[in-house]
């Protein structure tokens, strides 16, 4: 990856915040693979809002965080004397080439450049990698407006790209260059065992794992439906959903669990390392609502646990191709089923083993950062073409 000049190319990325969610996570992936891949390469990063991972960002590079905790922020009127202390910050760090939003919500830091980046007079180009669906999508337009600020389209999946096009127009060029994770290194086999033992508490049958913020889109009331159905089948499994402790629907789900009296469903809070809870699981239950391409289920599948989830929801069905085990939205009886046939653990390696084969040639960041590398690099090209001509 070479830049327009003959000095190492700067590449800028933006996030939303920098707390463990999946595009802070995706970036460091990105990031970790750039520089491993081209050290002369120079980034650093821009998160409208800070969190938990500023310090393993900063050991790849810059991190500049606009907000302070907490800080309520409006964009469509925000105070202007606090406007202007965030152009002081963004305007001292140096020119980028280029600008990667990771995630369409990276996009709020955009107004918050003295000269906004996509904008006229020589400003860097900015690729905007896509990774949502839904009402996500809203930093599209006012007041933040990331569709008029955009150079270069990206999307995470297909599902992503097919939303993009009804909302940008027919026209607009967008390239799917999916998401991905980095390989995990293998936990070892008694760290596994003792978290499986930990996770079970007592039950007899299946491990269920899921993870995620705790929204109606996550649906982990879902994931408790799928657990009090499995229980009127007589069946003795525990399931542990991990995340989401600070979110509006933790509460609620906490309470059915109790009026159901479900005593192997577990709520716990995220961990730093999800491989070894991962590995633990017997079966990764995805029982999102809507989940452009969720990077739980890619990390589910490298720990070598079978991932179910359901069909008509996102983009599971694209990562999986055609190891996709799981059942149509809304089906949750049959996702159940699904929980049924893996009961048998010659069937669980076997669907664990397809998956496997599936994702690891495909969304791993070893094989898979290349390409957004690439398209980087075609928008330096594009813009350098641009004033040439001018």
């Amino acid at each position: 990856m070479t830049g327009p000049t003959s000095s190492p190319t700067r590449l800028r990325v933006l996030l939303h915040a920098a707390d463990r969610t999946g595009p802070p996570m995706l970036a460091r992936a990105l990031l970790r693979q750039v520089t491993s891949d081209h050290p002369e390469v120079q980034v650093d990063v821009v998160a409208f809002r800070g969190g938990e991972m500023v310090a393993e960002l900063e050991a790849l590079g810059p991190v500049t965080v606009l907000l302070h905790d907490h800080e309520a922020w409006d964009h469509a009127a925000p105070d202007p004397v606090r406007v202007a202390e965030l152009e002081a910050v963004t305007g001292v760090l140096e020119r980028p080439d280029a600008v990667l939003l990771v995630s369409i919500s990276g996009g709020q830091c955009l107004p918050y450049f003295p000269e906004a980046p996509g904008g006229p007079g020589g400003a860097p180009p900015v690729v905007s990698w896509v990774v949502e669906q839904g009402e996500d999508l809203h930093w599209l337009g006012t007041p933040v407006d990331v569709a008029a600020r955009t150079d270069v389209w990206l999307a995470g999946s297909a599902t992503t790209r097919d939303e993009l096009v009804v909302r940008l127009g027919p026209a607009v060029a967008i390239e799917v260059v999916p998401e991905f994770v980095e390989t995990p290194a293998d936990p070892a086999p008694e760290v596994v065992a003792a978290r499986r033992d930990e996770l079970r508490g007592g039950a007899d049958d299946l491990l269920v794992v899921g993870a995620g913020i705790a929204t109606v889109r996550k649906a982990p009331d879902l994931f408790l439906e799928a657990a009090a159905v499995a229980s009127h089948r007589d069946h003795d499994d525990a399931f542990v959903w991990l995340g989401g402790t600070d979110d509006p629907l933790w509460p609620l789900v906490d309470d059915e669990r109790q009026r159901l009296g479900l005593d192997h469903f577990t709520l716990a809070p995220s961990v730093p390392d999800l491989t070894p809870t991962l590995a633990a699981a017997d079966v990764f239950l995805h029982t999102a609502r809507l989940d452009a391409f969720p990077l739980v289920c890619l990390h589910a599948v490298l720990a070598g646990t079978p991932v179910v989830a359901f069909s008509g929801a996102g983009g599971v069905p694209e990562m999986l191709g055609d190891a996709f085990v799981g059942a149509e939205y809304p089906d949750l009886a049959g996702l159940v089923e699904q929980l049924d046939r893996l009961r048998d653990p010659q069937v669980r390696v076997q669907v664990a083993a397809a998956q496997l084969a599936y994702v690891a040639p495909r969304f791993t960041a070893a094989s898979a950062a290349v390409a957004v590398v690439d398209a980087v690099a075609r928008a330096l090209a594009g813009r350098s073409a641009q004033e040439t001509v001018q």
